[in-house]
C-alpha cells in the first residue's frame, strides 16, 4: 500500500510512479494507493497517471470510496529481474 496523504501533486506522482514500477518488478499482482480526499488535486493527478501507466493493467476505486484505488499490475516484462 502507498499512502499519499499530505503530499503535493509532484511528489505524489513521483512516489506513485516508482512504487508501481517497483511492485511490478517484484511480481506483485495488486496494490492499493490511498490519496485521501483533500482538495482533490492529488487524487486527480494519480488517476491521470494510472490511465496511461505502463505497469497498470486496471485501476478502480477501493472500498467504496474514491479516496483509495485498487490497481492490478501487469506481469513483469521478460528479461527483467526483481
Amino acid at each position: 500500500m502507498l499512502d499519499l496523504h499530505g503530499l503535493r501533486v509532484a511528489e505524489a506522482v513521483r512516489r506513485t510512479n516508482g512504487f508501481l514500477f517497483g511492485e511490478q518488478a517484484r511480481g506483485t499482482i495488486s496494490v492499493r494507493i490511498v490519496t485521501g480526499h483533500g482538495t482533490g488535486a492529488v487524487k486527480e493527478a494519480i488517476r491521470e497517471l494510472l490511465r496511461g501507466h505502463p505497469a497498470v493493467a486496471s485501476a478502480r476505486p477501493a472500498l467504496r470510496t474514491d479516496a483509495a484505488m485498487l490497481i492490478l499490475l501487469k506481469p513483469p516484462r521478460a528479461g527483467r529481474r526483481p
